[in-house]
């Protein structure tokens, strides 16, 4: 399900959209990378499951979670400020402490079995996750006129997918 957003500017919809798009493709590989895992596990493949694994923190450690603190730093503390949206925010922040513990869980993982049932839980907390912040936070910041959404993610490719200024507001490129 996906929320009409009324921005306060052009600029603000199209960071909305940018993220809102990193967020797809982030799902989509988490996805491809629990699958293969999960695949592997079942068919008792110790070999393919272990690389399975491997793979699969090597890309949460250079995407999932640097997007996550990328998010800690820039959207969740000008959303705080809004009262309505506190609580929220302190959900999806210990959201971002169960990501964290659920990659350390496969990293750690004594076997297929186990690292595939945290990697499934990995997929459905992530996804879980994005429709908050795709629904509920993004909307919250591109309406409000004290907060220009462009700025706060301007230069945030982690948040982005390597967009950066370009899709975040810069008015040259618009």
């Amino acid at each position: 399900m996906s929320t009409l957003v009324v921005a306060s500017s052009a600029a603000d919809a199209q960071a909305v959209e940018a993220v809102r798009s990193h967020h797809a493709q982030l799902a989509g590989a988490l996805a491809v990378q629990v699958e293969a895992l999960l695949d592997a596990a079942s068919r008792g493949d110790l070999p393919a499951a272990g690389a399975a694994s491997d793979a699969l923190v090597r890309w949460c450690d250079g995407e999932l979670l640097p997007h996550a603190l990328a998010e800690e730093q820039a959207m969740y503390p000008r959303a705080r400020e809004d009262a309505r949206a506190r609580l929220l925010v302190d959900a999806m922040l210990a959201e971002h402490h169960d990501l964290v513990a659920l990659v350390e869980a496969i990293r750690q993982s004594t076997g297929p079995v186990r690292a595939a049932a945290s990697a499934q839980a990995l997929r459905s907390l992530f996804d879980s996750h994005l429709v908050k912040e795709n629904e509920q936070i993004l909307p919250l910041l591109a309406e409000s006129g004290e907060v220009s959404l462009a700025v706060i993610l301007d230069g945030m490719h982690e948040l982005l997918g390597g967009q950066g200024s370009q899709t975040a507001g810069d008015s040259e490129a618009a």
